[in-house]
């Protein structure tokens, strides 16, 4: 179960709005004697989220707290890959963005996008503490301060 949700969460958005729902629904199993949850189950979780943590807690012998704090901890065990980048990207860029980093640093990672029209172009990365800088404004400055020296 854990495998099919952490493949859903692309981006730090997706990982902090999950785990405010996952939050709710532990503050749930207190509530009225924990006869609220299934309530805030169908009515406080994303729509693809609600199948899979149903079809988790119908198990014979599932402990829903457990279950969701061992799911909590798992979410924000992932790694952070921080991408800035000069244009902000569609869903459809984050998701090709998102697949190319899985397949090189692994399934457990969410992006952290920032947006800085100053790089013109290109990319800044940052994963596990190492910068990388691809923009076109770094190869410009390379440029131009080789030009100015001569």
């Amino acid at each position: 179960m854990f495998e099919q949700i952490i493949s859903r969460i692309k981006i730090v958005d997706d990982q902090e709005k999950i785990l405010e729902e996952i939050d709710v629904l532990l503050a749930s199993l207190y509530q009225d004697k924990g006869l609220g949850f299934e309530s805030t189950l169908k009515t406080s979780v994303r729509a693809w989220l609600y199948p899979l943590l149903r079809e988790e807690f119908s198990k014979e012998g599932a402990d829903k707290q457990n279950l969701l704090l061992n799911l909590k901890q798992k979410i924000e065990g992932l790694s952070k890959v921080y991408l800035t980048l000069a244009f902000e990207p569609s869903e459809d860029a984050l998701n090709r963005f998102g697949s190319v980093i899985r397949a090189s640093v692994g399934e457990d990672v969410v992006i952290n996008v920032t947006y800085d029209p100053h790089l013109i172009g290109g990319v800044q990365i940052i994963y596990n503490g190492e910068f990388r800088d691809f923009s076109f404004k770094r190869i410009f400055e390379k440029e131009f301060e080789t030009t100015r020296e001569q």
